[in-house]
C-alpha cells in the first residue's frame, strides 16, 4: 500500500502547500506513482498546479459527502506518474459542512485506505490548523512531515502539532509516526535561521531532515506563472532541494523496509 503522508502545521506562511505539491511531483519524477489529495478549503494546490476555477468541477468534499466516486475526481497533474485531487476555493457554508463532515473522524481515512493500493506515496495538504481536515489527514497518514520556517512563531507551531500527534497516536492511530521536521524559506547565514534550526535540533535531534529548502526568489516567480517551482525551473535551488527531500524519505523507507525482512 502507497505510504501517506500528511504535510501540516498550524501556521500558515511556512511553504506548506509548495511544499506538498512540489513533492509529490518531485515522487513522481523519481518513477514513484504518485497521488496528491487537497483538503486545505482555501484549495491552493489546484492554482499551483495550474488548473483554472471552472475546470474543478468535483472534488475531496464530494467525495466526503458521497457525491462523487474517488475514481470521478481524480485529475492528471503537469507530471507522469502524478494524480491529483483538489479541493474546490469552498464557501463559508461549505466550510461548515467539511467542519460537520470532519467529525467523523475516520470518513477520509475510510475512503483513502482501499486507493491508498494504487500508489506508492500518497501527499495529503492540510490546513494551517488542527481540527477538521487536518485532524481527519493526521488519522488517516503512515506518517506527518511538518514544514516550518525560521522563527519563535514557527517553533511554536512545531511544538503544538508535535502534541498533537501523541493525542492522535492515543485516541486514533496508534501507528501515526512524524516523517520529519522541514526547514524551508531558510536563509543560510543569518541568525534568525542558526538559531530556529539550532533549537529545533536540540528538542528533536531525531527528527529533522538533513535537507532544508533554502528561501528561493524563483518559488515566487513559478506561483505567478501558476506552475511549481519544480515544473518552472528544475533547475532551481528550491527545486533540487525537493528532488533531495523526495530521495530522503525514499532511502528511509527502503531501509526500514529492508530491516523489516530480517
Amino acid at each position: 500500500m502507497g505510504k501517506i503522508i500528511a504535510v501540516a502545521i498550524p501556521k500558515g506562511g511556512v511553504g506548506k502547500t509548495t511544499t506538498a505539491v512540489n513533492l509529490a511531483i518531485a515522487f513522481a519524477l523519481s518513477g514513484k506513482r504518485t497521488l496528491l489529495i487537497d483538503v486545505d478549503p482555501a484549495g491552493s494546490c489546484a492554482e499551483i498546479l495550474g488548473y483554472k476555477k471552472e475546470e474543478i468541477t468535483s472534488d475531496i468534499f464530494n467525495v466526503l459527502q458521497f457525491n462523487s466516486s474517488f475514481q470521478q475526481v481524480l485529475l492528471k497533474s503537469p507530471a507522469a506518474n502524478l494524480n491529483f485531487i483538489p479541493m474546490k476555493h469552498l464557501t463559508y457554508i461549505d466550510e461548515i459542512r467539511l467542519g460537520r463532515l470532519s467529525t467523523n473522524e475516520k470518513l477520509l481515512s475510510n475512503i483513502l485506505k482501499p486507493e491508498a493500493y494504487s500508489y506508492d506515496y500518497v501527499v495529503i495538504d492540510c490546513p494551517p490548523y488542527l481540527i477538521g481536515t487536518t485532524n481527519a489527514a493526521l488519522i488517516a497518514a503512515d506518517t506527518v512531515l511538518i514544514p516550518t520556517m525560521p522563527g519563535q512563531l514557527s517553533i511554536n507551531a512545531v511544538n503544538k502539532i508535535v502534541n498533537h500527534v501523541k493525542d492522535i497516536q492515543k485516541k486514533y492511530n496508534s501507528r501515526l509516526r512524524i516523517e520529519g521536521i522541514l526547514l524551508t524559506i531558510y536563509e543560510y547565514n543569518t541568525r534568525v535561521s542558526f538559531a530556529t534550526k539550532k533549537n529545533l535540533f536540540r528538542k528533536y535531534p531525531n527528527l529533522i531532515f538533513n535537507t532544508t529548502i533554502p528561501k528561493n526568489a524563483t518559488v515566487g516567480e513559478a506561483s505567478v506563472n501558476n506552475k511549481p517551482v519544480l515544473i518552472f525551473d528544475p533547475a532551481a535551488k528550491a527545486s533540487l532541494a525537493y528532488i533531495n527531500l523526495a530521495q530522503e524519505i525514499i532511502q528511509k523507507r527502503d531501509l526500514i523496509n529492508l530491516e523489516n525482512q530480517f
